[in-house]
């Protein structure tokens, strides 16, 4: 997974990269929130690390700017700063729509707990769009169409794209017409 770092230390840059990449991602560096921007646009960025303060558009501005494209992929966003972050500041990161902040210099194991909790947020994110997008089900046998437009029942449909298991029974409505005899 691509993890993009943007700062406009060069020094941080270099670091946070080096650290992104010990974690076992693959670091995409820009030196400012413009640059970002254009990236998160052309490339599946779907993890950002930004330094808060930067000249032009901070970290802050440019997650305002991400939660503000509803059609974007959500993007996990760590905002990184240089000084004690107080509860009034981090409190205005995540009401600008930051998920977790860290301060600098980042520290390696910390840096990949928060990776691992952003690949969690982002498969369920994916889990959740996958579940909550239209099922076309026949109105007469409540077979599913599937993509190249053939039909299957609807536990075999659900059993390809999700981990859900079955287990089958008789409802008791279903009892009382197939054996009216049970009693």
């Amino acid at each position: 997974m691509m993890i993009l770092i943007v700062d406009d230390d060069k020094d941080s840059l270099f670091m946070t990269g080096a650290m992104v990449k010990q974690c076992g991602y693959t670091p995409v560096t820009v030196s400012d929130g413009a640059q970002a921007l254009s990236l998160i646009a052309d490339m599946d960025i779907r993890v950002v690390i930004s330094d808060w303060e930067m000249p032009g558009l901070t970290g802050i501005d440019l997650v305002r700017a991400l939660r503000a494209d509803r059609l974007r992929p959500y993007v996990y966003f760590i905002v990184l700063t240089g000084k004690r972050i107080g509860s009034i500041n981090f409190m205005e990161a995540m009401d600008a729509g930051a998920d977790d902040y860290m301060e600098k210099p980042a520290h390696k194991d910390l840096l990949k707990v928060r990776l691992r909790v952003a690949e969690r947020i982002l498969k369920l994110d994916m889990q959740m769009k996958d579940l909550s997008r239209l099922v076309p089900v026949c109105a007469s046998c409540r077979r599913v169409r599937r993509d190249d437009q053939a039909y299957e029942s609807i536990e075999q449909y659900i059993s390809k794209n999700s981990e859900f298991k079955f287990s089958h029974g008789i409802c008791p409505e279903c009892m009382k017409r197939l054996y009216p005899q049970i009693k």
